[in-house]
């Protein structure tokens, strides 16, 4: 049990700006937040597990775009308190039924938030995986990035929120393509991809299917885009050869250096092993942890049984 009496580290959040990822810390007893570079960040730390989960907080959206909240209750859930996890449950309904519910029907500072143009897109994940979504803006701002995406394609522009999410809505039911893909299968992409030729390929089909069925839509409230984007790290070597890091990092004590993320999942090393390993970080969120000069968990790592 520990007797460190100091206060705790929580990780928060994943935050990317720029294309640039950063690890967003809280303090116990503070509100403001401690940003670490994420890129060759040498982290040495342990969980302490006589202590609360704290709550990571909740987003808020506006007219002037998402702001993070911070909280400082104990966390009932995984990763928030009662209060930020009601707060986000309702959001992202009233984001997702924008368009079915109509302006009057959300908060003001919902409905001003989807007013701003939005973009629709096709993305594809190292699995395959391929998925349509929505990004506010005219630029695309960090959603890919932080979403993980390898490669995608910016498929229209239209006026606002509500619009681009019939046209999310209309690609899912008539073309069967999903608005979301589970971590667990970007993870298993990571260690065992598809070419990337493979993957432009299949994304190439799938926008000039999904830009056929949406370009009779969109009339004058907008404009087809046909950009395409690809991840910063489909050229970064660290990505061509990972095996999955051996230990719950929710647990024990811990010491790697992340070497480049790919949305929430980080590519790392751990001094003494040849392997580069993928790890994700979200099991972290809300626990308290310390860092230190104390001994680190030892693992194994398994042989191949083919």
């Amino acid at each position: 049990m520990s007797t460190n009496t100091e206060p705790a580290l929580y990780l928060a959040a994943v935050q990317w700006q720029d294309e640039e990822p950063s690890l967003e810390f809280r303090i116990e007893g503070s509100e403001l937040p401690k940003f670490k570079r994420a890129n060759e960040l040498d982290l040495r730390f342990r969980v302490i597990a006589d202590r609360p989960r704290r709550c990571i907080g909740t987003v808020e959206r506006s007219k002037d775009g998402t702001n993070s909240v911070p909280c400082d209750l104990p966390a009932v859930s995984l990763r928030q308190c009662e209060k930020c996890q009601t707060k986000d449950n309702i959001a992202a309904a009233n984001m997702h039924q924008a368009h079915r519910r109509g302006p009057e029907a959300i908060s003001k500072p919902m409905a001003a938030y989807l007013t701003h143009p939005h973009r629709l897109y096709a993305a594809i994940f190292r699995d395959g995986s391929t998925k349509v979504g929505t990004t506010r803006g005219s630029s695309g701002g960090n959603r890919l990035i932080e979403q993980g995406a390898w490669y995608a394609k910016y498929l229209a522009q239209v006026d606002d929120g509500f619009m681009v999410r019939e046209l999310e809505d209309l690609v899912t039911e008539e073309l069967g393509i999903n608005q979301a893909v589970d971590t667990r299968k970007k993870f298993a992409g990571h260690l065992e991809p598809l070419s990337n030729q493979e993957l432009i390929d299949r994304l190439e089909q799938l926008s000039n299917e999904t830009e056929g069925l949406i370009s009779k839509e969109i009339g004058t409230r907008g404009a087809l885009l046909g950009e395409r984007w690809s991840n910063p790290r489909t050229e970064d070597p660290m990505w061509s050869d990972l095996v999955a890091y051996p230990a719950a990092i929710s647990q024990g004590a811990h010491q790697f250096t992340i070497q480049s993320m790919v949305g929430r999942l980080a590519g790392c090393n751990r001094q003494g092993f040849e392997e580069n390993f993928l790890l994700d970080l979200q099991p972290l969120l809300a626990h308290p942890i310390e860092t230190g000069d104390f001994e680190i968990d030892e693992f194994i790592m398994q042989d191949s049984l083919f």
